[in-house]
């Protein structure tokens, strides 16, 4: 029985029967695995030719072909790889608004997928998004690491204000974030400009991106929540006399999701919108499947 009592045995064998939906895999950090993919190079297996690039291993060239087209070409052989999946939190102060189980609930479900990936031979790190130093898991390799990964779950706690292209920019550089798939999960609480190049800054690292944005039935209609007309941001502290009629603040709030929602479409980015009244099993058994997460 896992030491973290959500985690039943009819939760875990019902996530068991699921598998990560893969479109593609460009590139990867382990060798070994059940992904073909084409790389420059050399390997066993020749795949293919492709336009020489700068940077290209000049001893890949192959100059016959070059003697009969006048175009450089380089050539590219098959590799079996095995994905790696990041799972990024969001661990900003809005999180925890306008409840605590908002985050709960991120983690929890963070941990769902990092188990459907470990069932599925994956390799699978948490990270959390916030201030200071990196917060991120070792990698999790098999089904066995259900518990530690958990109780790392279970035990992250929220941070302040952050950039989020920032933390991903300083995070894919130290975590050396490239190839296999990313999933963001977070409530989408910044403003759309950084939301967009934060997931630019992943996308040209080669990664399958897919991102879930979890909040919570007052978020939805953001008027209700009001008292009064004065808004403190809680990351940042700045505070804002507000100027809406309720029903213009439920329409803002509206419009800036679907900001996120048209990015990601535009992008061929899978999107889903988890709210706290679902059950998280529910969720994950059939909105994920739907959305293009899970198979």
């Amino acid at each position: 029985m896992p030491a973290v009592a959500w985690l039943t045995p009819e939760l875990l064998s019902r996530l068991e029967a699921l598998q990560l939906s893969v479109r593609w895999v460009r590139a990867g950090n382990r060798l070994g695995g059940r992904f073909p993919i084409n790389r420059r190079g050399s390997s066993v297996e020749f795949a293919d030719y492709a336009p020489y690039a700068a940077g290209d291993d000049i001893r890949a060239i192959d100059w016959n072909l070059y003697a009969r087209l006048d175009r450089l070409f380089v050539k590219t052989y098959k590799e079996e790889i095995e994905l790696t999946v990041e799972l990024l939190i969001d661990a900003t102060s809005s999180m925890g608004l306008p409840a605590p189980e908002k985050f709960l609930r991120a983690n929890q479900l963070a941990v769902c997928l990092g188990y459907i990936g470990l069932c599925g031979r994956h390799h699978v790190r948490l990270s959390w998004l916030k201030p200071g130093r990196l917060a991120a898991s070792s990698w999790f390799h098999s089904r066995s690491d259900l518990v530690p990964m958990a109780e790392q779950a279970e035990g992250a706690v929220l941070g302040g204000s952050i950039s989020y292209t920032d933390w991903m920019r300083r995070a894919a550089a130290a975590l050396r974030i490239r190839g296999g798939q990313a999933i963001l999960i977070t409530d989408g609480m910044v403003r759309p400009a950084d939301f967009f190049q934060a997931l630019h800054v992943l996308m040209v690292r080669n990664l399958e991106l897919k991102v879930i944005q979890l909040l919570t039935p007052q978020e939805l209609h953001p008027a209700k929540l009001m008292r009064g007309g004065l808004l403190v941001d809680v990351e940042t502290g700045d505070t804002h006399q507000l100027a809406y009629s309720a029903a213009e603040l439920d329409r803002a709030m509206s419009e800036h999701n679907e900001q996120l929602v048209r990015f990601c479409k535009r992008h061929g980015i899978p999107f889903a919108r988890h709210v706290l009244d679902e059950p998280l099993e529910s969720f994950v058994m059939k909105t994920l499947p739907v959305r293009g997460f899970l198979e």
